[in-house]
């Protein structure tokens, strides 16, 4: 069993797919994610329809829940066992809210506290709808371990009052889209984000910035201004090619120099 201690962390959430390319193999990738020193794990329960995604991701997806036959079941088994390998690692839990429905809203959410989760990602369920509060409120005669928080992802053009209302509700993490895109697309970076992450520093809010981030060195760009660089479809593509070890190698190596030189 694994501490928080023993790894030198680095400010990226590293993205996978639970069950893909095996839910054994997804399980392995995890740990090495952690080995690297990934912040934080952004652990995908499959849809196969995932609407935020790219091709990269949708593909990984579609073969978890068509080739590999992946069940709710399964990806909680998989959480499970990954929290009990690293009890001291931050895991954040992504899926749709198909998936999520279709299980039960109060019962996963209730999973997801037993399993120390903090915080999910749902991008096509509005954070503050009713349905959301249904995912989130604690339900009495359940043990509940840990809160359970929405993360909020948001995209350039995100009003001001939005932005406003969701830090009076109380989100304190929010994902922001780099630029208007889907994930594994082309990198760059909105200039309206700096104003956006800003707004949202005066609470202290964790910020994370993701979609389209591929090379090391924008990881580290990314990091400049956000709290942690999202990475997803890169990180699945370095796995496919057979690279996921240099990758994560080259990730660290560009970030530590950076806080070297600060």
């Amino acid at each position: 069993m694994e501490t928080l201690e023993q790894f030198t962390k680095i400010p990226v959430m590293g993205h996978l797919v639970l069950g893909y390319p095996t839910l054994a193999e997804s399980i392995r990738t995890a740990k090495k994610y952690v080995q690297a020193g990934i912040e934080i794990l952004e652990l995908q329960i499959p849809f196969s329809h995932p609407t935020a995604d790219g091709p990269v991701i949708t593909a990984a997806c579609q073969e978890a829940v068509n080739g590999q036959q992946v069940t709710m079941a399964d990806c909680l088994a998989a959480i499970r066992t990954i929290r009990e390998q690293h009890p001291g690692q931050e895991i954040i839990v992504m899926s749709y809210v198909n998936r999520i429905f279709a299980y039960g809203l109060e019962k996963f959410g209730q999973e997801m506290r037993g399993l120390g989760i903090r915080h999910l990602i749902v991008p096509d369920l509005p954070v503050d709808s009713p349905l959301a509060a249904m995912l989130t409120t604690e339900v009495p005669g359940f043990k509940n371990t840990e809160s359970l928080n929405l993360v909020p992802v948001l995209a350039a053009n995100v009003a001001d009052a939005r932005v406003e209302k969701l830090l009076a509700l109380g989100f304190d993490f929010f994902y922001l889209m780099s630029d208007f895109k889907i994930t594994g697309s082309t990198f760059s970076l909105h200039p309206r984000l700096k104003n956006i992450i800003a707004k949202i520093r005066v609470s202290r809010c964790r910020v994370g910035i993701g979609f389209g981030i591929s090379t090391p060195e924008q990881a580290r760009l990314v990091t400049e201004e956000a709290d942690v660089a999202i990475i997803g479809s890169a990180l699945i593509q370095a796995q496919l090619a057979g690279g996921l070890d240099d990758y994560l190698e080259s990730l660290q190596k560009a970030i530590n120099m950076a806080t070297e030189q600060v």
